[in-house]
């Protein structure tokens, strides 16, 4: 979005590019050459480092089989943006922009190797070597697919196959399985980081090259003599010098490419990782905020409504299930035949099933011995102890004498 503004900025301003006839106009002289050059750096610097946050995250999953999570999200956001703008502020005041060709300013020659073109560099040149060991383990996981028969699954007592959950222990089938899985869910993420790499490399190459022949350009007048005889001879018509121009700097076609590929930056990431699910979101989030209907209805509520007054809930009572009950009474009456077809689960007149009517809802009790959650272990169950006599065991007359006034009749009864 960055790189997209600065080249729309001076598209719809059109704005002069001299200042005077030997000087161009920079950020000092031209408003629109300050931001169309500010966004030009902030796009640049911005996608170098979320480039390489997006490659070390894949790299962690793919390589490392490592889910990054909330701790990774909000660490890339704290050190994207203060590394992004730590270098934007040090190149928009240290070296600066100007219109050096075509209506869009760019950094100048001076100190923009090491404010600019440096770093931006290193951070690709970063993500580039993490790039390469994705690519790299993705290839070696594969041929060792390739030459390894060895079964990666196990059968449990349950009769399923069980992986284990250790990349050291894992066949080399199994690993393959998981990479092939994460690129495939990947490979949007990975072919951006690919085509913006090279468009990064590219167009900072090139611009060094040329920071390095202007610096340069007064110690070699003698080559310079007959571009500057040409500009003498016709200073009207200086698009006859061209020619001369591009054999002592860049010629025109790799200019036109570094301006199509920086434009074209915003329609790649734009089309590689769009989804249409990011408009049905958008959508729902607009709806909610702005609709007037913001009550929330379940499905059941929907199958079951009936009439103008079909997305209102029925009070719930404690412990009784309940259905919303519609408020129209124009339904006609089910026959007799009708209903013992809807048996066991038959409907009552309103529509309501009749097993959720207040008759038959009953509370229900969690039974004392119930392991249906766990719970924390308590007093009794840790003791290993039992009593006989606290059971219905049957435990001899040694535990149940009997009592001297009973009979043996009685006494071996009650035993």
């Amino acid at each position: 979005m960055f790189l997209a503004l600065g080249f729309v900025i001076p598209f719809g301003a059109r704005p002069e590019q001299c200042y005077d006839e030997i000087t161009p106009n920079d950020m000092y002289t031209s408003l629109t050459c300050a931001f169309s050059g500010a966004f030009i750096i902030a796009g640049g610097i911005s996608i170098a480092v979320w480039i390489f946050i997006r490659a070390l995250s894949m790299h962690l999953q793919i390589c490392w089989d490592v889910m990054p999570g909330k701790r990774f999200f909000y660490w890339a956001q704290g050190l994207g943006w203060t590394v992004a703008a730590a270098f934007f502020t040090a190149t928009i005041t240290v070296t600066g922009v100007s219109f050096r060709f075509g209506d869009v300013c760019h950094v100048n020659a001076a100190h923009s190797l090491a404010d600019f073109w440096g770093p931006l560099l290193a951070i690709a040149g970063a993500a580039t070597l993490v790039q390469l060991g994705t690519f790299a383990y993705c290839i070696k996981v594969y041929l060792q697919s390739m030459w390894n028969d060895d079964k990666t699954e196990t059968q449990s007592s349950m009769g399923l196959p069980s992986y284990t959950t250790s990349i050291k222990t894992r066949s080399p089938r199994a690993i393959y399985r998981r990479v092939r899985k994460v690129v495939y869910l990947q490979w949007r993420g990975i072919t951006i980081v690919v085509f913006i790499l090279v468009d990064v490399v590219f167009f900072s190459v090139i611009f060094i090259w040329l920071n390095s022949i202007t610096e340069h350009a007064t110690d070699k007048i003698d080559q310079a003599m007959p571009f500057l005889l040409c500009l003498i001879n016709n200073p009207s018509s200086h698009e006859q010098c061209s020619p001369l121009a591009e054999v002592l700097f860049v010629n025109k076609s790799t200019v036109i490419a570094i301006l199509i590929m920086l434009s074209l930056a915003g329609l790649q990431v734009f089309i590689l990782l769009v989804r249409a699910s990011m408009f049905t979101g958008w959508i729902d989030i607009v709806r909610c905020k702005v609709g007037s209907k913001r009550e929330f209805v379940s499905l059941d509520a929907h199958k079951y409504a009936v009439g103008p007054h079909q997305f209102e809930l029925a009070p719930v009572q404690p412990g009784i299930a309940t259905y919303p009950v519609p408020e129209s009474t124009d339904v006609s009456p089910i026959s007799p035949k009708e209903k013992s077809d809807l048996d066991p689960y038959r409907r009552s007149i309103t529509g309501t099933p009749e097993y959720f009517s207040k008759e038959a809802a009953r509370e229900y009790t969690t039974p004392t011995l119930s392991f249906s959650t766990p719970r924390a272990p308590s007093q009794a169950v840790t003791r290993a102890e039992w009593d006989p006599r606290n059971t219905h065991a049957r435990g001899g007359l040694g535990f149940h004498p009997p009592l001297p006034h009973e009979d043996d009749y009685q006494a071996e009864n009650r035993i």
